[in-house]
């Protein structure tokens, strides 16, 4: 018996190490369909998303009142209102006396993106135009710090006022903000120089709002109308 032949008392025997395989690269292999398939239907996804998106917080160009039974109707007048703005002062429902005056009415500009949407609108829309006549209209629940910083952060140029004395309450406007708090509908009001309901507007959803050139062309009558 030879000595490699003979048995290993007291010794481990290890089986010979495996050779490593050779490394290959991920970036040399080829996409497979199934990688090509998936990367399309994300990217058909994603565009879909865009699309909605954009689609959700849009302007609309036609009238809507969706609630007729709910506050004053065309031709009848306002009722008289004073409310106090963020800026300290009073308001009230023609703030320039013997001029048109516009009334928007928005859930919140804390949680509502929709309506901060709006605003920022009717704002670019306006341009350099006189705004002294729009006043924006919440209630008192959503006059939250967020909502203050948003206004005074973004120099909107309107006048905003918290409702404390229930005028969104009386004109049926109420709707449960998602918190519980009461909030108002999206509702705009273009009245005459008297007060009278030129135009008015009331939606149940806030993801679309009347176009401010809507607005501005009702505004534009009523400036260069005849005196009674």
């Amino acid at each position: 018996m030879s000595r490699d032949d003979a048995p290993t008392r007291g010794r481990t025997l290890h089986a010979p190490a495996a050779l490593p395989e050779p490394a290959t690269s991920n970036r040399m292999r080829p996409p497979t369909l199934a990688g090509k398939i998936g990367f399309t239907l994300l990217a058909v996804y994603l565009l879909a998303v865009a699309f909605r998106i954009g689609g959700c917080y849009v302007p609309d160009a036609r009238i809507r009142d969706e609630l007729p039974d709910r506050g004053p109707r065309l031709g009848e007048e306002f009722p008289a209102f004073t409310l106090g703005d963020l800026a300290g002062g009073t308001v009230g429902r023609n703030p320039v006396p013997g001029s048109p005056a516009v009334l928007l009415f928005l859930p919140s500009l804390d949680w509502s993106p929709p309506s901060k949407a709006r605003v920022i609108d009717f704002t670019q829309a306006l341009g350099n135009q006189p705004t002294d006549a729009v006043t924006v209209v919440f209630t008192e629940a959503q006059a939250t710090a967020r909502a203050l910083r948003f206004v005074r952060d973004r120099k909107l140029p309107f006048r905003f006022v918290v409702d404390t004395e229930g005028l969104v309450e009386r004109l049926g406007f109420t709707t449960p903000a998602p918190d519980g708090t009461t909030a108002a509908l999206s509702a705009t009001f273009v009245l005459d120089a008297a007060g009278v309901v030129r135009l008015r507007d009331v939606r149940q959803r806030t993801r679309t709002w009347l176009a401010p050139e809507v607005v501005q062309q009702t505004l534009a009558a009523l400036r260069h109308a005849p005196p009674p």
